[in-house]
């Protein structure tokens, strides 16, 4: 949806009264979903401008912490729901912005859920991310969601497009003898190699991250560095898995009929297998097997 559809939707809601209790902002967290956030708060709290709206008492931010990149319960309680559950200091709507909803952590998630159920009167929050399939299905199902243009701009860096790009565009693969079922086999573990690099990647990252914050005095658990190298490594994975899709998509576009559409629905199960935490290179090696390229020996 456009950045104005999606404003004048809300709009529209919150001047006839029904305005839904949570926002669910997919997009560039700080592009068009925090754009979106601000022009609602402009509509809700009309004078005040844009730097006030940091700073108005009846509206609540929530940022991941500086250290872990995290949501904790704590700041969840601290930062939100309690100031969310006093007076509105204006007598109007109190205002929750969540920028990064996907960084909470299991704890306040829940905590932030049970507030999403009972919300408090003229109540609204908007809970903006980049990666929805990190949330609490169970959030997702209160809020109404909106996608943005910039919510699928998740194509890998090089070199792993390349490499991933280079993989897919073969035409051996295309070759349904023998000899092209080993070079299936062999792009699928190249590609597990990609998803590997990508793995070490987001190590190195989080690591770096922890080592530039010392200074703050926090320490993390080992569990807690590895959920964060978990988070920034499915965000990677995802970006892989758009890449691949838009691969097949422009694939399908200049080619349509039965087997372009499979090959999307492959995609899509590969997706949905690596949510559910299989094998990488069991699910990879399956696509590969799955997905048909046009064009080769029979």
């Amino acid at each position: 949806m456009e950045l104005d559809s999606a404003h004048a939707l809300i709009a529209k809601a919150i001047q006839e009264g029904r305005p839904a209790h949570g926002y669910l902002v997919v997009g560039g967290v700080r592009g068009m979903a925090l754009d979106l956030a601000r022009a609602v708060l402009q509509d809700l709290f009309p004078g005040v401008e844009e730097e006030g709206l940091r700073t108005h008492p009846d509206i609540h931010w929530l940022f991941p912490e500086k250290k872990s990149r995290i949501v904790s319960v704590e700041a969840v309680h601290e930062k939100f729901i309690d100031p969310m559950s006093q007076t509105s200091f204006s007598g109007g709507w109190r205002v929750g912005v969540l920028v990064g909803a996907d960084r909470l952590n299991p704890a306040g998630a829940n905590a932030f859920l049970k507030t999403l159920e009972e919300p408090p009167a003229r109540t609204l929050f908007l809970l903006l991310t980049d990666a929805p399939e990190q949330l609490l299905p169970t959030i997702i199902s209160r809020c109404q969601r909106i996608d943005l243009p910039d919510s699928r701009e998740h194509q890998l860096a090089d070199p792993w497009r390349t490499n991933v790009l280079g993989v897919l565009s073969n035409p051996d693969l295309a070759d349904t003898t023998a000899a092209g079922f080993l070079q299936r086999a062999a792009a699928a573990d190249r590609l597990t190699a990609v998803l590997e690099s990508l793995r070490k990647l987001a190590e190195k990252e989080v690591s770096a991250e922890l080592t530039a914050s010392e200074q703050e005095g926090a320490e993390l658990s080992e569990k807690e560095e590895e959920a964060l190298v978990s988070s920034k490594y499915r965000e990677y994975r995802r970006d892989f898995l758009f890449t691949v899709m838009d691969f097949f998509a422009r694939r399908m576009r200049a080619a349509p009929g039965t087997n372009a559409y499979r090959n999307i629905e492959a995609v899509e199960e590969m997706a949905r297998s690596f949510d559910r935490n299989m094998n990488e290179a069991a699910v990879l090696s399956f696509f590969m097997d799955r997905v048909r390229f046009e064009g080769g020996k029979r």
